[in-house]
């Protein structure tokens, strides 16, 4: 099970808060016109009930006047001309101010007379029909609307049964509203209302506050964003400050690390080679005491061998990361068969040569067409003289049989050989790692327990190899044995 993540182990860029930023604008911009629209849409149903109810409401209130009217002046004289005039005055200025308001269109007063319908939208007639001698033949209802008529004859069962208001709306904003009149208790007609609501302006108040708020709440997103913008530049530019600190420390540590290990390496090196420094100066001794006429040329040559070694040792004791250039180098012309029969001839069958030499033989089967290569010999001798000792060291208790071999596989390749008849690896030293090293060539490994200092061998020819550029590996022999490979680069 994986521990949870807390807060701190996310780091957040500028990005992110930008695409935080647009997905909450985005969000913000479409919940403002959802909002909106079902906003309308409820606001528009409130409207309709409201333009239907105040229609309605306005022809109720005008036929019930006219019915007052009608009333009132049926008490008074209906002979007297005055009283006439007074009440065809109040009834034409009835409807006329109906008319003048700006949301309604028509006002008529629907009568059913006979087998007719009277559409009567002056007082006069009105009067006359009702208090005076009626409505002659010639009346007409050319100046009426047809729209009236036609309203009245479609819902003129329904307002008979039913005695209430009946309204309709045509299109969006036009109602058309029937009002039963009653004339002495009996339904005579209706009032009829084509009324036209105008709530354009509440509507366009409403959305402009909702407008307004909405504007208002996305200043006070953007203005926390903007907070949250600065508050993280303040924060990240801290954050880096202190990331920049850390990978300068990180830096120097690993600088150091490195340094050390380049010291340590350098240590390891100079302990191993002092040791044959030692021995190659005894060679020098031992070669000067038996120094005479008859051996002179052979001695010279050893002896001057031997003494580069140990300047080449010298040198190596100056610099822990020598210049690439002492090792290779186009004026190095080294003959890698003479450095291989040299180290034999004068370093191991030396040491060998009594006593334990009975139990070790060296073979060598060298390609004598080898081309030169551009490799200080003396670095050569640091490669192979570790890598022959680690054969007769690990196989004391036995007899052994070393085989140097050297070839040319291709025309940009040499190939050496150091193998043996002894007891081969173990099979652990095989191993390679997630780097391909095997764990033959790593640092402290060794089978040799208990002893200080050892496991430098193989693992100082590897990292030798690698500055000349070649390639050093070792792998067990079908036959039995070990066996040491060296991939060589010419040129």
């Amino acid at each position: 099970m994986k521990p949870s993540r807390t807060f701190g182990d996310f780091h957040f860029e500028i990005q992110h808060v930008l695409v935080l930023f647009i997905i909450v604008v985005v969000f913000q911009t479409a919940l403002s016109f959802i909002n909106n629209q079902s906003t309308n849409h409820i606001f528009q149903q409130a409207m309709d009930y409201y333009r239907r109810d105040s229609a309605e409401r306005v022809a109720d209130l005008t036929t019930t006047a006219l019915e007052l009217l009608i009333e009132q002046s049926r008490v008074e004289d209906p002979g007297n001309i005055s009283s006439a005039r007074s009440a065809i005055q109040s009834l034409d200025k009835l409807l006329s101010q109906q008319t003048l308001q700006r949301n309604i269109d028509e006002v008529y007063l629907l009568v059913m007379d006979r087998d007719r319908i009277l559409a009567l939208s002056e007082g006069e007639d009105i009067y006359n029909l009702y208090l005076g001698g009626g409505v002659d033949d010639s009346f007409s209802n050319e100046d009426a609307t047809t729209n009236a008529i036609t309203y009245f004859m479609t819902y003129k069962q329904v307002l008979l049964k039913d005695e209430q208001i009946t309204s309709s709306l045509e299109g969006d904003n036009v109602f058309h509203v029937l009002v039963p009149f009653y004339d002495r208790g009996e339904i005579a007609g209706a009032a009829y209302m084509k009324v036209t609501p105008d709530v354009a302006g509440f509507l366009d108040l409403i959305e402009s506050a909702y407008n307004q708020s909405g504007i208002l709440f996305t200043g006070l997103i953007l203005m926390g964003f903007m907070a949250m913008f600065f508050i993280y530049s303040y924060t990240a530019k801290e954050r880096d400050l202190v990331q920049q600190q850390l990978f300068d420390q990180s830096t120097k540590q690993l600088r150091e690390q490195v340094e050390h290990q380049k010291e340590s390496l350098f240590t390891k090196r100079i302990y191993h080679t002092h040791h044959k420094a030692e021995k190659v100066m005894g060679f020098i001794k031992e070669d000067l005491r038996r120094l005479d006429n008859d051996n002179l040329d052979d001695t010279r040559y050893r002896v001057t061998k031997y003494a580069n070694f140990v300047s080449r040792v010298i040198y190596d004791m100056k610099s822990y990361d020598p210049p690439i250039h002492v090792i290779r180098n186009p004026i190095f012309q080294t003959n890698i068969n003479e450095v291989m029969i040299f180290i034999v001839e004068n370093i191991f069958r030396r040491v060998y040569s009594a006593g334990e030499a009975d139990a070790v033989n060296i073979k060598t089967d060298l390609n004598e067409d080898l081309p030169i290569v551009h490799v200080n010999e003396y670095v050569v001798w640091e490669i192979i003289e570790p890598l022959i000792q680690n054969a007769i060291e690990h196989n004391v208790d036995r007899d052994l049989t070393l085989s140097l071999h050297s070839s040319q596989p291709d025309e940009k390749t040499i190939l050496l050989q150091i193998c043996d008849n002894g007891s081969g690896f173990a099979e652990e030293l095989l191993v390679e790692d997630e780097d391909g090293v095997k764990a033959l060539f790593k640092e402290s490994v060794s089978t040799k327990a208990g002893e200080q200092n050892s496991g430098y061998g193989c693992y100082l020819a590897r990292e030798i190899s690698r500055r000349c550029g070649w390639q050093l590996d070792a792998h067990n022999l079908t036959d039995g044995g070990a066996c040491f490979t060296i991939q060589a680069n010419i040129g």
